[in-house]
């Protein structure tokens, strides 16, 4: 399991679309934020853009850069596939989890592990903001400057406290849509994901949920 865990979570966002500096906001404010990104998020019925990953390992000073597509759709699909600089397919449907990397594959029933059903709630609610409201999940604190929202959220969550300290979603404040996600592993690992060319609600193609 957590040599499974560890392919996944390398490729899930230490740079930000804007690194000008957040100021706090007050409590009401917050709710208003989080409701208009709650709100924003309810019309995504499909999600699907290019990414690009970085990867900085504690024990390492070079970063490990990665590319690729993913694709979303309600109520919790998901295809991630890396296309650069290795070919690497992670997609849930179907209460299962597929995994393939060259001719390797592997299939894992979510509704065995309980570890897999908090990640991937946690993918699903980043990508579409969700878990701005899963108060059960993750503690929320929210910065804010003239273009971004930033979302800082501590896990509550089990599962998610042995592998993560902290989740940096970052939010465009014209659209509300998600810009980036940054992620600080408990092991002092930190990975980010910034997305480009973000369509939304738009026909996916017919096997992207798929291995074959």
């Amino acid at each position: 399991m957590r040599k499974l865990l560890a392919y996944i979570f390398l490729w899930l966002p230490a740079t930000l679309t804007f690194t000008l500096a957040q100021n706090a906001v007050s409590k009401s404010e917050q709710e208003r934020i989080i409701n208009e990104i709650n709100t924003s998020a309810q019309s995504i019925r499909t999600l699907q853009c290019k990414f690009e990953q970085t990867k900085e390992l504690s024990i390492m000073d070079d970063k490990m850069v990665s590319k690729g597509t993913m694709a979303f759709a309600r109520p919790g699909k998901l295809s991630w596939h890396y296309t650069s600089p290795y070919d690497y397919n992670f997609i849930i449907a179907d209460d299962k989890v597929h995994i393939s990397k060259g001719k390797s594959r592997n299939s894992i029933d979510l509704k065995s592990s309980q570890t897999f059903q908090s990640i991937a709630k946690m993918i699903a609610g980043s990508i579409t903001g969700k878990c701005l409201t899963q108060a059960q999940d993750f503690d929320v604190k929210i910065l804010a400057n003239e273009h971004v929202y930033v979302a800082h959220l501590t896990p509550k969550d089990k599962h998610l406290k042995k592998m993560f300290t902290t989740i940096r979603l970052t939010f465009n404040r014209a659209s509300r849509t998600m810009d980036s996600v940054e992620m600080t592993e408990a092991n002092g690992d930190a990975t980010s994901i910034v997305f480009k060319d973000v369509k939304q609600n738009q026909p996916l193609g017919a096997n992207v949920f798929n291995l074959d």
